[in-house]
């Protein structure tokens, strides 16, 4: 069952932050103002995760933020090494290796909403007052999908240098990270559209579904030193509203 504790709720934004700042060093050679992208990109994304671990309290943000950053840097890497052979290796124009090497990350993308959008046959959560849990996602689940996140980007990473001036290597490490990525999604297609579901339910609900250990990770925030300056900001920003 996914019922993440305080130490899964600070640990998995990090891990996933970590692997899309590690891609994101792959730059796509002859994309003009590319490192201004980035660090725009990055500062987005620790702003994300500082919100992940030290403020949210809704579940299904929570998983689905964590899960679509998480694919976008497996999925940018096997993008940018697409870019990178079909520019090199088969003398495609910038422009056209650009679009034509954002083939992996359109099929990953694509199998990602026809999930999602998939009616589920059953809700694969266990719901109690508003708290969910996950019942088809094991605990060591959890931490086997964040270390396949960043040791899948560092995996990639590594293809993607190796790659370089190796056609025949790059296209497998594409197909193999490409339905590497699809797995991923197919493994957790109940939780994806059981998130759906719970998302269109809490259109109703006056307070959105929140974790099922909500008040364990509200006093370990507490204890955080990050835990603590966000909720004073945040009072400090309601008094100020009032």
């Amino acid at each position: 069952m996914f019922d993440p504790d305080a130490y899964m709720i600070k640990k998995l934004p990090w891990l996933v932050f970590s692997a899309v700042a590690f891609t994101g060093v792959f730059k796509i050679s002859g994309l003009s103002y590319y490192w201004y992208i980035y660090f725009s990109l990055i500062f987005l994304m620790l702003g994300a995760t500082l919100y992940l671990a030290y403020r949210c309290e809704r579940y299904t943000s929570f998983v689905l933020i964590t899960l679509c950053a998480g694919l976008y840097s497996l999925m940018y890497l096997l993008s940018s090494l697409s870019y990178l052979l079909l520019k090199k290796d088969l003398e495609f124009g910038a422009v056209g290796a650009l679009i034509a090497g954002a083939g992996p990350m359109l099929i990953v993308v694509t199998a990602f909403l026809l999930i999602y959008f998939t009616k589920s046959p059953f809700l694969p959560f266990k719901v109690e007052g508003g708290k969910v849990a996950a019942q088809e996602f094991k605990a060591k689940d959890s931490g086997f999908l964040g270390g396949v996140l960043v040791g899948g980007a560092a995996l990639l990473g590594s293809l993607f240098v190796k790659s370089v001036g190796s056609f025949n290597g790059g296209a497998v490490s594409i197909l193999l990270g490409t339905c590497m990525c699809v797995y991923l999604l197919v493994r957790l297609r109940h939780v994806i559209r059981g998130i759906r579901t719970l998302r269109l339910q809490e259109r109703g609900m006056p307070v959105p579904y929140t974790f099922m250990r909500i008040d364990e990770i509200r006093e370990a925030r507490s204890r955080w030193w990050l835990g603590r300056l966000f909720k004073w900001m945040s009072s400090l920003r309601q008094s100020t509203d009032s």
